[in-house]
């Protein structure tokens, strides 16, 4: 009866059902294995953990039970004890003794045996894969999916599995000939065919790219329409030539995704602080969760933002949803902000309560859509006011992050369409960044690298681009090549991030008929040995679909100008932001992709008003207020402050500026 009432939704009678049993048969393992299935499927984690446990205790030999027990552990947030799990269901299964019942299976149908002891140790392999992957531990998670897609070489989802490893481990041709070979064994397959879009806009294939994201966006639709979670996820749309509405759609979906998964671990609804106005002295609480809180880009930029609030008024709170990586990004976080709370091996459920218990009056989320994010924090809503911040540069689409915290010129009143959220105005740029503090030694040229030792031409006029290549589309580099024409004495400086995408880069540059010896790759470098470098090109060219962010500070800390063109959605607004508050924005935001052309040529062939340029950015570094951190921290804490009190009205969250 139990197994009848959980195939027909109805758990809470199942869980009676199963625990019955349990009571008639304390020491049936499999009757504990039931029980504990029940729990699972209600979010009852706790319980699930416990009853696999007593199942494992009664019978050892239960290969089933361990690697249930490691989905329970690994949504429990318990990654070790998950893997320790997988390992030991994946050696039971090649140990295990062969009882009558399987005999006779393998005597009367040998195939059918085979491929059940296959599929067994495939999903064992497969889940071991998938929390291998989470944990950034790449080679070990492919060699799981090697072993399944040998296990079931006609799986297409085997295939896709291993394609994303790839992915992930920057392999990036491998991973397109097995999300290929997935397609092969089934055409429609919505996530494997998005993810191979992905991998192959990594790396600028651009050959058939428009009824690629024709067929894409399509695809997407669908799925929307039939409500399902669309196979793009809000992260690579950003950097898509979809519309405003389609990327939001796309991650309101995704939002609703984690308010369901937030609401099947049936956590109470959390306390919140009163809605009282600050009395004299009181300080408001802020609490600010990320993953991020390491040798991270987030971490470069707002390293000092965490310990630097003004302590009489604010109570600073971070929760950091990684473990120390040992960086000295993270021990400086640990060290300066008032509160550090390592929750990484927190259940989502107990971090929520955590923040609740805390008294946090307003949250904010650092991660949005971007790697090692746990939404489902948020959609239990732990504080009363909660706001998207930095992470992702687009809307969340979630009604649980009701504020963004932007500017005016990323989300200008004639884009606030892109938006669910109310925009919580700052005074300048959103974006912020330590340089004035970290960065100080590229003031001084002695400390810089000669472009020789970057293998650079001293005397050619160097264009730039240190954006990821996921960031590049033809339009933007047949401007490029266009440049490169009208300027004969130049070339471009690109980073080589990721490797495979050079050949594919010179490729396009001999097919707009330019010499790809005109173009020069660079590898990565760390933080320090990038930034001292980056204001040895003479032009930094951006990327209008997806800006230069972080790299935009870089840059314009290094003295290097840039040519940027604003389109309509947030990723693509950033970097004339930042150009804004150098207080040189209107000889670098063009309004055209001509313009853009134009602009970029101007400034490479007119010497005089380039070097003009590159010495006002030099001479504004320490008075603009791009690089004024202290003051944009004041600004901060405005904003915060204005949330505090527009939710004490309780008239709900409203879009506003602070001056």
């Amino acid at each position: 009866m139990g197994v009848s009432l959980k195939e027909l939704k109805r758990k809470e009678e199942a869980e009676q059902c199963f625990a019955q049993v349990v009571r008639l048969r304390p020491n049936c393992a499999l009757s504990l294995g039931n029980l504990a299935g029940v729990y699972y499927e209600q979010g009852k984690l706790n319980e699930a953990i416990q009853s696999y446990q007593e199942a494992i205790a009664r019978e050892p030999n239960f290969p089933e039970a361990y690697n249930n027990l490691g989905n329970a552990l690994r949504e429990a947030s318990r990654p070790d004890e998950a893997i320790a799990c997988y390992t030991m269901c994946i050696q039971l299964q090649f140990a295990r003794p062969q009882n009558a019942q399987m005999a006779r299976a393998l005597q009367a149908n040998p195939q059918m045996a085979a491929m059940q002891q296959a599929q067994r140790l495939g999903v064992a392999y497969n889940n071991l894969g998938g929390i291998l992957k989470m944990q950034g531990r790449a080679a070990e998670a492919i060699a799981c999916y090697e072993h399944v897609a040998l296990l079931q070489p006609d799986s297409p989802e085997a295939h896709a599995n291993l394609a994303s490893a790839y992915k992930d481990a920057a392999r990036q041709d491998t991973a397109i000939a097995s999300y290929r070979r997935a397609l092969q064994l089934r055409p429609d397959f919505p996530e494997a065919f998005a993810n191979m879009v992905h991998s192959l806009q990594c790396i600028c294939e651009w050959q058939d790219r428009q009824p690629l994201f024709v067929r894409l966006e399509a695809e997407v639709r669908r799925e929307l329409a039939a409500d399902r979670l669309p196979p793009v996820q809000p992260f690579h749309a950003m950097a898509y030539p979809f519309s405003a509405e389609l990327a939001l759609k796309i991650s309101s979906k995704y939002a609703e995704y984690c308010a369901v998964a937030a609401a099947r671990m049936a956590v109470p609804k959390l306390p919140h602080p009163p809605a009282h106005r600050l009395q004299a002295g009181q300080r408001l609480r802020i609490g600010y969760v990320s993953g991020d809180f390491g040798n991270h880009p987030l971490s470069h930029l707002m390293a000092s933002v965490f310990g630097g609030h003004d302590r009489l008024r604010l109570e600073v709170f971070c929760y950091a949803l990684s473990p120390s990586d040992g960086s000295e990004w993270r021990q400086r976080i640990e060290r300066e902000a008032e509160h550090f709370l390592d929750v990484s091996s927190w259940s989502v459920g107990d971090i929520a309560g955590k923040i609740s218990s805390d008294e946090i009056q307003i949250a904010i989320n650092l991660n949005g859509y971007t790697k090692g994010a746990r939404n489902e924090i948020f959609a239990l809503l732990p504080a009363p006011v909660q706001t998207s911040y930095m992470g992702f540069p687009a809307t969340t689409g979630a009604s649980f992050l009701p504020y963004l915290i932007t500017d005016r010129v990323v989300a200008p009143e004639n884009c606030q369409h892109c938006y669910s959220e109310k925009l919580a105005y700052m005074p300048n740029c959103y974006f912020v960044n330590d340089y004035k503090a970290a960065h100080q030694d590229v003031l001084d040229e002695a400390n810089l690298p000669t472009r020789t030792e970057n293998g650079l031409p001293e005397n050619r006029i160097i264009y730039a681009c240190s954006n990821q290549l996921y960031k590049y589309d033809p339009e933007t580099f047949n401007s490029w090549c266009n440049i490169l024409k009208r300027v004969p004495d130049s070339v471009l400086w690109l980073l080589r991030f990721p490797p495979y995408g050079e050949p594919m880069i010179r490729q396009e540059a001999h097919n707009r008929g330019v010499d790809p010896n005109r173009i020069i790759f660079t590898d990565v470098a760390n933080k320090p040995v990038h930034i001292r470098r980056s204001g040895l090109g003479d032009v930094f060219l951006d990327t209008p679909l997806c800006n230069a962010h972080t790299t935009g500070c870089d840059v314009l800390w290094g003295g290097c100008p840039m040519v940027t063109l604003p389109l309509e959605r947030m990723a693509s607004r950033v970097a004339a932001s930042l150009c804004f508050a150098t207080g040189l924005g209107h000889e670098m935001v063009v309004n055209s992709q001509q313009e853009y052309e134009e602009k970029a040529v101007e400034l490479g062939l007119d010497h005089g008003k380039r070097l003009g340029l590159r010495q006002q950015l030099k001479d504004v570094r320490l008075s603009c207020p791009l690089f004024d951190t202290t003051q944009w921290v004041r600004d901060l804490e405005k904003v915060y402050l204005k949330m505090w009190e527009i939710h004490c009205e309780g008239c709900g969250p409203r879009t506003f500026d602070v001056v």
